[in-house]
């Protein structure tokens, strides 16, 4: 990854973390090392992950 980018890491919210993450529905998102949600949410960890790996890929073209 660039410097300065943080990793990604895919988290599932639940139903009654919602206001925990900012977000406004539960499902599998990914979130970097600050908790911070980047991308999401998916319906599955395959889903998440999958995008996280494109995510990363398009940053390191950039």
């Amino acid at each position: 990854m660039l410097p300065g980018n943080h990793e990604l890491f895919a988290a599932h919210v639940a139903e009654e973390e919602v206001g925990d993450y900012s977000v406004t529905e539960a499902g599998w998102y990914a979130v970097d090392d600050t908790e911070h949600v980047v991308l999401g949410p998916f319906i599955s960890l395959a889903e998440c992950e999958r995008n996280i790996r494109d995510h990363e890929r398009t940053q390191t073209l950039n």
